[in-house]
């Protein structure tokens, strides 16, 4: 019986390596069996599967690359392995989230948050960020952070960080600016008259995420659960895909605020 498109591209390991080795480009059966650790006979076997679906064809110089098919298809494939990942990796915490927290546009690309992990500040510093946060964002020069829920530590972490040169940008919603600026006021002017400051801020309806940060060193990202209650907790991941999708996210954000030059 005749395998299937789909049995092709997701029951043989050997086969999806070779399929998101030739995304990056034609390679020759040396580079093949280099990259991939692999032995001639058996991943010519997998080549000539391939090629009979139509997914990989030979040039005339012997290199192996995707065909039009391929093209279109692996790149989609990647994708879902990449989600399918992510929440294989935790799948405890995602059903428990409020996925549609997330932007529709950035929820499609959840995979790019690739190989994360959670981590939670200890019980006698509950309303902090996990002190492996704070140790990354200590030693990054450029910090983005954008929260629809306000944690005591921001006016005196955002304080330090711009105080020492670093350049920090942030978005919040109404609903923390508004406590920022009913019990921190001179913590808040404190903050815009350094160099280095943005703040931004965004309708409450804007952004149903609890936070994220992303610098040039990682990126982190925070939900409420399904019913509503927050619990501290931070994904974090140093990929570049995930930092990419940081950036984004925060960009989405930042598009859709008001800029705050003085109280």
């Amino acid at each position: 019986m005749e395998s299937s498109l789909l049995d092709v591209l997701f029951l043989s390991e050997k086969r999806k390596n070779l399929l998101l080795l030739l995304l990056d480009g034609p390679k020759n059966i040396e580079e093949i069996k280099n990259t991939l650790d692999v032995r001639s006979s058996p991943i010519m076997t997998q080549i000539k599967i391939l090629m009979k679906q139509d997914l990989v064809v030979e040039s005339s110089n012997r290199l192996y690359k995707l065909s039009s098919i391929g093209e279109i298809l692996v790149p989609k494939m990647k994708m879902i392995l990449e989600t399918f990942n992510v929440f294989d990796k935790n799948h405890d915490y995602w059903i428990n989230q409020d996925m549609t927290s997330i932007p529709p546009e950035f929820l499609e690309e959840i995979g790019k948050l690739g190989d994360y992990i959670e981590v939670k500040p200890d019980r006698n510093h509950v309303f902090e960020y996990p002190k492996e946060v704070v140790k990354k964002l200590s030693e990054s020069e450029h910090v983005r952070i954008s929260s629809s829920f306000f944690l005591p530590i921001y006016p005196s972490l955002c304080i330090d960080l711009a105080a020492k040169g670093t350049d920090i940008t942030l978005v919040f919603t109404e609903y923390v600016y508004d406590r920022m600026l009913n019990d921190y006021k001179k913590e808040l002017e404190h903050f815009l008259n350094l160099k280095y400051t943005k703040l931004y801020v965004c309708n409450n309806n804007n952004m149903k995420i609890a936070s994220s940060i992303v610098t040039e060193k990682f990126m982190s990202l925070s939900l409420f659960c399904n019913s509503g209650i927050y619990y501290n907790h931070n994904l974090v991941s140093f990929d570049e895909s995930a930092l990419k999708w940081g950036r984004e996210l925060f960009d989405h954000y930042k598009n859709i605020a008001r800029p705050i030059t003085k109280l």
